[in-house]
């Protein structure tokens, strides 16, 4: 009988760990939510906390009704186009501002970040759409909002001479130098925010080397990927790449913000283990046990 007890308990406790890792999220919002209550007007911007629907849909109602009564018509199609997208968008995200959820930020103000949620929406909604046309099409139609796109660039070659230190120059460390462009604050900048999405040392070092070893297999139809040894791995992949996954790691503990980590895999002592690991990915990630209890009665 104890025994019974004992394996009744060693279950529950089973199934509650894992009805808790098949709910547990990056992040419990909704609890964190519940727990802070101080989120209210405190009475010193009352107007700001407002949602002032009325105030908005007759503003944004007195704008098409100038528009349709006392504007005048313009004949030339690429503006009318252009300013319906505006406004349907413009209605998009007055809408969302008003009527979207709040999420987990606070600061400046809720709207704020309901703005940028509805604009993301947007810009998602458009790539969906490019998605669907031809590569002409396509560049013809981002040409109606910037004249300038669809001309080459000038292709800079980042190869040719190697030299670190050139003696037969006037300035021996002229091709250094030369690769300090834009680039390097681009590189460093970019794996400091990549590192603050994906929060793992090891997977953005991983995918820094992998991009080198990239530009490598490209570099035949990118000339601007044709680089030196040196800018390769010491430039990009130790100083920009690697500087970046450092400050955004010490960010990150700054922040008092949670690491995660994405080697569950390699914790695996076998390859069988891994294969199933791989194999178990492409199938659900749980499974909920119903007993229909077919012969309990005859009714069923």
């Amino acid at each position: 009988m104890a025994s019974a007890r004992k394996e009744k308990t060693e279950v529950q406790q089973v199934s509650g760990k894992l009805v808790k890792l098949h709910t547990a999220t990056a992040h419990d919002w909704e609890t964190e939510k519940r727990i802070h209550k101080d989120f209210y007007d405190d009475g010193t911007l009352t107007f700001f906390w407002r949602a002032h629907t009325i105030t908005a849909l007759v503003i944004f109602s007195a704008i098409l009704v100038y528009v349709t009564l006392f504007e005048e018509p313009s004949l030339d199609k690429d503006y009318n186009a252009k300013r319906g997208l505006f406004a349907i968008c413009l209605a998009f995200l007055l809408f969302g501002v008003i009527n979207s959820p709040d999420g987990p930020f606070i600061r400046p103000h809720p709207v704020f970040w309901r703005l940028i949620l509805c604009m993301s929406i947007l810009y998602e909604l458009a790539l969906v759409f490019l998605l669907f046309q031809d590569v002409s099409d396509a560049r013809n139609l981002l040409r109606h909002f910037d004249a300038e796109l669809g001309k080459p660039l000038p292709e800079k070659d980042y190869g040719g001479n190697c030299l670190i230190y050139d003696a037969n120059h006037t300035n021996p460390w002229h091709n250094i130098e030369d690769k300090l462009d834009g680039f390097v604050m681009s590189h460093f900048v970019g794996w400091w925010l990549k590192t603050l999405i994906l929060r793992d040392w090891w997977l953005c070092t991983v995918l820094s080397i992998m991009f080198e070893v990239l530009e490598y297999t490209l570099e035949t139809q990118l000339p601007n990927f044709s680089e030196c040894w040196w800018d390769h791995w010491i430039m990009d992949a130790l100083v920009c790449n690697g500087g970046g996954i450092y400050v955004g790691m010490k960010t990150l503990n700054w922040l008092s913000m949670k690491p995660y980590h994405w080697r569950g895999m390699w914790n695996i002592p076998t390859y069988s283990g891994m294969l199933k690991r791989v194999a178990a990915q492409f199938t659900p990630y749980s499974w909920t046990d119903y007993d229909w209890k077919p012969t309990a009665s005859l009714k069923r």
